[in-house]
């Protein structure tokens, strides 16, 4: 787990983040995993909607929506620069 991990909608914009963890306790993390999210994948915000709820995301090439209480529960870091 990296100290500096932030909850997904805490995201800025256009900037790649990967997935740190996820916190089981709220949400079952398996229930991710077919869009691509879990552990070690690179996430993009891409924009939030009018009342930041959902929001879309890139993640492996697709564009997905999530609703904010869903994504407080995915803590990403930012991804290096040099990727």
């Amino acid at each position: 787990m990296q100290l500096n991990s932030i909850p997904l909608p805490s995201a800025l914009p256009d900037r790649d983040y990967i997935i740190d963890h996820i916190d089981d306790s709220r949400i079952r993390p398996d229930n991710f995993k077919g869009y691509g999210i879990f552990p070690g994948s690179r996430i993009k915000l891409l924009f939030n909607s009018p009342s930041r709820n959902p929001s879309a995301y890139e993640i492996m090439g697709a564009v997905i929506a999530l609703r904010r209480e869903d994504s407080m529960n995915i803590y990403v870091f930012p991804a290096a620069a040099d990727h």
